[in-house]
């Protein structure tokens, strides 16, 4: 070992190579810091599966040299000794350092502006094989890798670690992770790195043939037939192999030299293979993933949508005006696209509004919120039906759009108590409940909201005696299925509700009796309002 203590140039170090698998570059001179690992980004990259990405660093220190385990799993040894985790130690000319199978000898180097007496002698490093067979250094790389693309957390993630593995267990020079994009194929990472000036070539024809399934391999001395044209023609070895999802390529590892390796091994291609399917697990897991956060996004949107529909609502029992009201909205898919009102307007009335919105789910619930705010703001300004009415289908003519419309039940009840006048747009489901009778409400009616800009609209009329109840339902109700597949009807729905003697017992009654023809919640929205003058 030499002693530097009583030098008085500045010496510099570098890495002589002893032993350990063959790499493409002969030596190097230290530089502050020089790292050394298994990824592309250190200084010196060291590709076997014993090695960590950042395995270890050496650095200036107070004039001298230092090494530094950067937390690496195998560790590093210094002149036979092993260095604790993370810890650092003393560099010196002569020192032997261990890095996975490789050694290095640890030479000096006077640096340029070190004086008289320096020396600017090459560093090289030479290389021998690693120790142990090809299938065991693949064994152990095929299980590192599966544990590092289980850990990754998205596709550019996954991406990087299979061309960095890729690289370490094949020979080629190169590796690409290309994915597929709406019919394109863009390149998601490359190992080495481009520079800025560089532009990737790759074969067309290769990704082609890889893209019907089967793995695909050049070797010719022609320039690439796709990407960047090159200007020299250099022998190629390349090969591209998919990534099948569901049958079909999502993504590609290409791999490509320039010239031959002696580190190109003929059993690549299964390796390679093995490692897409291993990517093709990985990433078919990480779109799962992606599934479900959507799918949770989408309903804590629809629980809020669910929650602001339910603000909209009024009490489920209450007496405004002249009228006692009872009402039930169990909405089938979170959110419901049933219209249910009940509140008062100027001069004492009340206005009832139950409808039914065409269509599923939060689309559906948007148009019946917004229904309701419309029925609200137009009886603020007008008192009658027909025009508010009508108003609201020129609305939904020109909002929706798409097909959808809205049955709709609207009435009026005069504050004296003698009924009301109605507009039944199109929903024609209304019962009249009296001394244990229950009959049809049959209006005239007219056609459903949204469908005609111009659609014409009257007003009719209803007289209540004391002690006579209307229930309004929605589709739902009557369409539920029992469990012999039979829909509850009209005729059950008013079977449970010859007894109702007020509204809140005809609401109770009906969704008791639908309970238990059910045997479970509708599946579909279903709404009733039961309505009576006091």
């Amino acid at each position: 070992m030499i002693e530097n203590e009583t030098q008085t140039i500045r010496i510099s170090l570098a890495l002589v190579q002893v032993d350990g698998p063959p790499l493409d570059s002969g030596s190097w001179r230290l530089s502050d810091p020089f790292r050394i690992g298994r990824a592309a980004s250190n200084e010196l990259e060291l590709p076997d599966p014993g090695v960590s990405r950042r395995h270890a660093s050496v650095e200036r220190a107070n004039d001298g040299w230092i090494v530094r385990d950067c937390g690496s799993r195998q560790g590093i040894e210094l002149n036979g000794l092993a260095l604790a985790e993370s810890a650092t130690a003393r560099l010196r000319a002569g020192d032997i350092l261990r890095v996975g199978p490789w050694q290095f000898r640890i030479d000096a180097l006077a640096d340029e502006h070190g004086g008289p007496g320096s020396a600017n002698a090459p560093t090289r490093i030479s290389v021998v094989r690693a120790v142990g067979n090809l299938a065991e250094q693949r064994l152990e790389l095929l299980l590192q890798y599966a544990g590092d693309i289980a850990a990754a957390r998205d596709e550019a993630a996954l991406a990087e670690i299979l061309a960095e593995h890729a690289l370490l267990g094949s020979g080629y020079a190169r590796a690409t992770v290309l994915w597929r994009r709406e019919g394109d194929i863009i390149v998601c990472c490359q190992r080495p790195a481009l520079s800025p000036r560089s532009q990737w070539q790759f074969n067309a024809a290769l990704v082609a043939s890889a893209g019907n399934g089967d793995l695909a391999r050049l070797e010719s001395d022609t320039p690439p037939s796709g990407g960047q044209a090159s200007l020299q023609r250099k022998p190629r070895r390349a090969m591209c192999v998919p990534i099948m999802l569901d049958g079909r390529a999502e993504a590609f590892l290409y791999l490509d030299s320039e010239r031959t390796s002696a580190r190109r091994h003929a059993d690549a291609p299964t390796f390679c293979h093995a490692l897409a399917r291993l990517a093709a697990l990985a990433l078919s897991n990480l779109h799962r993933l992606e599934r479900e956060r959507e799918h949770a996004a989408f309903t804590a949107d629809l629980e809020r949508a669910r929650d602001v529909q339910k603000r909209l609502l009024p009490a489920a029992a209450d007496v405004l005006g002249a009228v006692r009201y009872a009402l039930h909205l169990h909405p089938g898919r979170v959110v419901g696209g049933d219209v249910v009102d009940v509140f008062e307007i100027d001069g004492g009335r009340v206005v009832a509004a139950l409808g039914d919105v065409s269509g599923a789910g939060l689309g559906a619930g948007l148009v019946m919120a917004s229904v309701q705010s419309f029925l609200r703001a137009g009886f603020a300004h007008d008192g009658d039906p027909v025009r508010v009415v009508s108003q609201l289908n020129a609305h939904l003519c020109a909002q929706t759009g798409d097909g959808r419309f809205v049955t709709l039940w609207l009435g009026v009840f005069e504050p004296s108590g003698a009924g009301c006048h109605f507009v039944d747009a199109g929903h024609g489901h209304a019962l009249r409940i009296a001394a244990g009778s229950v009959r049809p409400l049959s209006p005239r009616g007219c056609i459903p909201l949204g469908i005609d800009a111009q659609a014409q609209f009257v007003a009719e009329p209803l007289l209540l005696g004391r002690g006579e109840i209307v229930l309004l339902y929605s589709d739902g109700v009557v369409e539920q299925r029992g469990a012999d597949g039979a829909p509850w009807g009209t005729e059950g729905l008013s079977h449970s509700l010859a007894s109702a003697a007020a509204p809140a017992d005809a609401v109770a009654l009906a969704w008791k009796a639908l309970g238990e023809h059910a045997g479970v919640a509708p599946e579909d929205d279903a709404t009733m309002l039961a309505l009576a003058v006091c």
